[in-house]
């Protein structure tokens, strides 16, 4: 049996359909996301950039892993 008649067999048409209700789920989803939010919490994140007095943490801290690296290896600083 070859692969061109393996796939004839299939129905293909029941794709698009799961893909649409994926999508739509997921567009829902992120509508409720956002009328949910308050006025407050949209006006602090439209005036992030422009707040030059407050200064905003990583939310993870960058480590300088040299202790997992050998003496010779890696970028040379010259």
């Amino acid at each position: 049996m070859s692969m061109s008649e393996i796939v004839s067999f299939l129905d293909l048409s029941v794709f698009p359909s799961v893909a649409l209700v994926f999508f739509l789920f997921a567009f829902f989803a992120v509508l409720v996301w956002a009328l949910t939010r308050s006025k407050q919490e949209i006006e602090d994140a439209a005036n992030i950039v422009l707040n030059d007095d407050e200064v905003v943490a990583p939310r993870h801290s960058i480590q300088n892993n040299t202790a997992a690296r050998s003496e010779g290896e890696g970028v040379s600083h010259v």
